[in-house]
Protein backbone atom coordinates (compact mmCIF):
# COMPACT_ATOMS: atom_id res chain seq x y z
CA UNK A 1 0.00 0.00 0.00
CA UNK A 2 1.30 3.15 -1.04
CA UNK A 3 0.29 6.09 1.63
CA UNK A 4 0.16 9.52 -0.11
CA UNK A 5 2.20 12.51 1.74
CA UNK A 6 1.14 15.95 0.65
CA UNK A 7 4.67 17.14 0.95
CA UNK A 8 5.22 15.10 -2.42
CA UNK A 9 3.28 17.57 -5.74
CA UNK A 10 -0.03 15.79 -6.94
CA UNK A 11 1.30 15.39 -10.31
CA UNK A 12 4.69 13.23 -8.77
CA UNK A 13 2.38 11.15 -6.89
CA UNK A 14 -0.12 10.58 -9.56
CA UNK A 15 2.94 9.51 -12.23
CA UNK A 16 4.16 7.47 -9.20
CA UNK A 17 1.43 5.20 -8.31
CA UNK A 18 0.39 5.16 -12.38
CA UNK A 19 4.05 3.90 -13.09
CA UNK A 20 3.74 1.45 -10.29
CA UNK A 21 0.57 0.09 -10.77
CA UNK A 22 1.89 -1.16 -14.07
CA UNK A 23 4.47 -2.72 -13.47
CA UNK A 24 2.30 -5.33 -10.69
CA UNK A 25 -0.70 -7.40 -10.99
CA UNK A 26 -3.77 -6.30 -10.98
CA UNK A 27 -5.19 -5.83 -7.80
CA UNK A 28 -1.75 -5.55 -6.30
CA UNK A 29 -1.17 -1.98 -5.32
CA UNK A 30 -3.26 0.35 -2.89
CA UNK A 31 -3.22 4.07 -2.73
CA UNK A 32 -4.35 5.56 0.70
CA UNK A 33 -4.69 9.22 0.69
CA UNK A 34 -3.95 11.05 3.60
CA UNK A 35 -3.79 14.79 3.80
CA UNK A 36 -5.23 15.90 7.33
CA UNK A 37 -4.91 19.84 6.20
CA UNK A 38 -5.86 20.11 2.30
CA UNK A 39 -8.89 22.11 1.34
CA UNK A 40 -11.57 20.14 0.33
CA UNK A 41 -12.02 21.37 -2.93
CA UNK A 42 -8.48 20.94 -3.55
CA UNK A 43 -8.34 17.29 -2.26
CA UNK A 44 -11.49 15.97 -3.99
CA UNK A 45 -9.63 16.95 -7.50
CA UNK A 46 -6.36 15.07 -6.31
CA UNK A 47 -8.67 11.69 -5.20
CA UNK A 48 -10.41 12.23 -8.41
CA UNK A 49 -6.79 12.00 -10.23
CA UNK A 50 -5.80 8.61 -8.57
CA UNK A 51 -9.48 6.98 -8.88
CA UNK A 52 -8.51 7.24 -12.72
CA UNK A 53 -5.26 6.23 -12.47
CA UNK A 54 -5.94 3.35 -9.90
CA UNK A 55 -9.33 2.54 -12.18
CA UNK A 56 -7.37 1.77 -15.12
CA UNK A 57 -4.62 -0.45 -13.59
CA UNK A 58 -7.14 -2.05 -11.33
CA UNK A 59 -5.58 -0.94 -8.39
CA UNK A 60 -7.67 0.11 -5.19
CA UNK A 61 -7.72 3.12 -3.46
CA UNK A 62 -8.54 4.04 0.10
CA UNK A 63 -9.52 7.55 1.75
CA UNK A 64 -8.14 8.90 5.18
CA UNK A 65 -10.57 9.46 7.50
CA UNK A 66 -13.01 11.62 5.26
CA UNK A 67 -15.86 9.32 4.75
CA UNK A 68 -17.96 11.66 2.64
CA UNK A 69 -15.05 11.69 0.03
CA UNK A 70 -14.52 8.48 -0.36
CA UNK A 71 -18.03 7.91 -1.36
CA UNK A 72 -18.17 10.63 -3.56
CA UNK A 73 -14.81 9.52 -5.83
CA UNK A 74 -16.15 6.07 -5.12
CA UNK A 75 -13.20 5.17 -3.34
CA UNK A 76 -12.86 1.35 -2.16
CA UNK A 77 -12.62 2.03 1.57
CA UNK A 78 -11.35 3.99 3.95
CA UNK A 79 -8.60 4.34 6.70
CA UNK A 80 -9.81 5.36 9.89
CA UNK A 81 -7.25 7.02 12.47
CA UNK A 82 -7.22 7.90 16.18
CA UNK A 83 -10.41 9.93 16.52
CA UNK A 84 -11.99 8.72 13.33
CA UNK A 85 -15.46 7.34 13.29
CA UNK A 86 -16.22 3.42 14.13
CA UNK A 87 -16.27 1.12 12.07
CA UNK A 88 -19.90 0.53 11.07
CA UNK A 89 -20.33 4.50 11.49
CA UNK A 90 -17.60 4.50 8.06
CA UNK A 91 -19.83 1.53 5.82
CA UNK A 92 -23.10 3.38 6.82
CA UNK A 93 -21.57 6.58 5.46
CA UNK A 94 -20.49 4.63 2.06
CA UNK A 95 -23.30 2.53 1.94
CA UNK A 96 -21.72 -0.45 0.00
CA UNK A 97 -19.36 -2.91 0.82
CA UNK A 98 -16.35 -1.48 1.63
CA UNK A 99 -12.68 -2.27 2.81
CA UNK A 100 -11.80 -0.99 6.30
CA UNK A 101 -8.21 -0.55 7.68
CA UNK A 102 -7.62 0.76 11.29
CA UNK A 103 -4.45 2.51 13.04
CA UNK A 104 -2.70 0.19 15.79
CA UNK A 105 -0.74 1.70 17.78
CA UNK A 106 -0.66 -0.79 20.52
CA UNK A 107 -2.67 -4.30 20.83
CA UNK A 108 -5.54 -3.04 22.24
CA UNK A 109 -5.91 -1.07 18.82
CA UNK A 110 -5.94 -4.44 17.35
CA UNK A 111 -8.21 -6.31 19.13
CA UNK A 112 -10.94 -3.35 19.08
CA UNK A 113 -10.19 -2.82 15.24
CA UNK A 114 -10.98 -6.83 15.25
CA UNK A 115 -14.38 -6.95 17.46
CA UNK A 116 -15.79 -3.44 14.90
CA UNK A 117 -15.18 -5.96 11.96
CA UNK A 118 -12.42 -4.11 10.24
CA UNK A 119 -10.35 -5.87 6.60
CA UNK A 120 -7.26 -4.32 8.19
CA UNK A 121 -4.90 -3.01 10.63
CA UNK A 122 -2.17 -0.86 9.66
CA UNK A 123 0.67 -1.48 13.01
CA UNK A 124 3.11 1.04 13.50
CA UNK A 125 5.58 2.39 13.40
CA UNK A 126 7.84 -0.17 13.02
CA UNK A 127 11.01 1.30 12.67
CA UNK A 128 12.99 4.56 12.24
CA UNK A 129 10.66 6.74 10.09
CA UNK A 130 10.50 10.78 9.08
CA UNK A 131 6.37 10.68 10.02
CA UNK A 132 5.72 13.15 13.03
CA UNK A 133 2.45 12.82 15.52
CA UNK A 134 -0.06 15.59 15.02
CA UNK A 135 2.30 17.85 17.89
CA UNK A 136 4.70 17.12 15.67
CA UNK A 137 6.79 14.52 18.50
CA UNK A 138 9.21 11.72 16.32
CA UNK A 139 7.41 8.77 16.41
CA UNK A 140 9.78 5.75 18.08
CA UNK A 141 9.89 3.05 16.33
CA UNK A 142 8.13 -0.44 17.77
CA UNK A 143 10.44 -3.29 16.09
CA UNK A 144 8.94 -5.98 14.40
CA UNK A 145 7.65 -6.98 17.96
CA UNK A 146 4.76 -5.33 17.17
CA UNK A 147 3.87 -7.05 13.78
CA UNK A 148 4.15 -9.99 15.31
CA UNK A 149 2.39 -9.60 18.63
CA UNK A 150 -0.50 -7.81 16.30
CA UNK A 151 -0.47 -11.01 14.24
CA UNK A 152 -1.66 -13.06 17.50
CA UNK A 153 -3.90 -10.50 18.57
CA UNK A 154 -5.55 -9.85 14.82
CA UNK A 155 -6.72 -13.71 14.79
CA UNK A 156 -6.93 -15.14 11.47
CA UNK A 157 -9.89 -12.81 9.09
CA UNK A 158 -7.83 -9.47 10.05
CA UNK A 159 -4.72 -8.58 8.08
CA UNK A 160 -2.07 -6.64 9.38
CA UNK A 161 0.27 -4.60 7.58
CA UNK A 162 3.30 -3.17 8.84
CA UNK A 163 3.91 0.85 8.59
CA UNK A 164 6.65 3.18 9.42
CA UNK A 165 10.48 3.14 7.70
CA UNK A 166 9.30 0.12 5.91
CA UNK A 167 11.39 -0.72 2.81
CA UNK A 168 11.91 -3.14 -0.02
CA UNK A 169 14.81 -3.96 2.39
CA UNK A 170 12.89 -4.70 5.40
CA UNK A 171 9.73 -6.44 3.79
CA UNK A 172 10.89 -9.73 4.25
CA UNK A 173 11.69 -9.35 7.57
CA UNK A 174 8.27 -7.73 8.12
CA UNK A 175 6.62 -10.84 6.13
CA UNK A 176 8.43 -13.51 8.88
CA UNK A 177 6.92 -11.65 11.34
CA UNK A 178 3.14 -12.49 10.39
CA UNK A 179 2.51 -9.03 8.11
CA UNK A 180 0.10 -9.80 5.33
CA UNK A 181 1.79 -6.55 3.74
CA UNK A 182 3.31 -3.54 3.87
CA UNK A 183 2.38 0.38 3.60
CA UNK A 184 4.78 2.53 2.25
CA UNK A 185 5.28 6.32 1.35
CA UNK A 186 8.85 7.69 0.89
CA UNK A 187 10.25 4.08 0.12
CA UNK A 188 8.67 4.62 -3.32
CA UNK A 189 7.76 8.59 -3.82
CA UNK A 190 11.46 9.08 -3.31
CA UNK A 191 12.79 5.69 -5.15
CA UNK A 192 14.71 6.75 -8.34
CA UNK A 193 13.54 3.33 -9.69
CA UNK A 194 10.24 2.96 -7.91
CA UNK A 195 8.57 -0.20 -9.86
CA UNK A 196 11.84 -1.76 -8.90
CA UNK A 197 11.28 -1.30 -5.44
CA UNK A 198 7.58 -2.28 -5.55
CA UNK A 199 8.70 -5.24 -7.38
CA UNK A 200 11.13 -6.30 -4.62
CA UNK A 201 8.24 -5.86 -1.62
CA UNK A 202 5.48 -7.66 -4.07
CA UNK A 203 7.84 -10.30 -4.59
CA UNK A 204 8.49 -11.04 -0.68
CA UNK A 205 4.69 -12.15 -0.25
CA UNK A 206 4.07 -13.41 -4.22
CA UNK A 207 7.25 -16.12 -3.59
CA UNK A 208 7.11 -16.91 0.13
Amino acid sequence: MLITDPTFADEVTVRCVARVAACLPPGSLGVQIRDWKRAEGSLRLFAWALRVVTTAHRSWLVVNGRAELARDVGADGMHLGRGACSVAQARGVLRRPSWISVAAHSDHDVARAREQGADAVLVSPVFLTQSRTAEGQRKEPRGLACVRSARQVAGPDLWVYALGGVTAASARACCASGADGVAVTRALLSAPDPCREARAIHDVWAHG
